[in-house]
């Protein structure tokens, strides 16, 4: 069997959601604050800037340095539903692990009141509910 390169390593694939889910919650935090002092279409065109940008970026590392191929006009005959499948997790442990980190993230970041969010503590049952969420994820993954 071919050795797997690392953005096909199904541990690699979990820690990205994992990133992505971080972000996620920071980005709410962060288009609430811009939200309020800028106002929310100028909050809107901050965030899809920054999402474009980054888009050209990975799209031009994933060319240019891992030297993943530019797709072909066969793309086209691909299924509606492939573009939101998610084929080496699963869907379900995708999102498991996606919501997971995106929810333990938004509790930390009220805990310290970061970018600009009210103080919530990050009490004893969230951090259980937090762990409880970290053990179905697990569930999810396993079966």
């Amino acid at each position: 069997m071919a050795e797997e390169t690392l953005l096909n390593n199904t541990i690699f694939s979990g820690f990205l959601l994992i990133v992505a889910g971080c972000t996620l919650a920071l980005q709410a935090g962060c288009n609430a604050t811009l939200t309020r002092y800028g106002g929310r279409s100028f909050s809107s065109f901050v965030n899809f800037t920054v999402g474009l940008l980054s888009c050209f970026i990975f799209f031009g590392i994933d060319i240019g340095a891992l030297h993943t191929p530019l797709p072909t006009s066969h793309v086209e005959q691909a299924p509606h539903y492939a573009w939101i499948a998610v084929p080496k997790l699963g869907v379900g442990t995708s999102l498991a692990f996606f919501v997971c980190s995106q929810v333990i993230t938004a509790c930390i970041i009220d805990n310290y009141g970061l970018v600009g969010v009210e103080v919530r503590p990050y009490t004893t049952w969230r951090i259980l509910a937090s762990l409880g969420a970290v053990f179905f994820v697990g569930i999810i993954t396993k079966f």
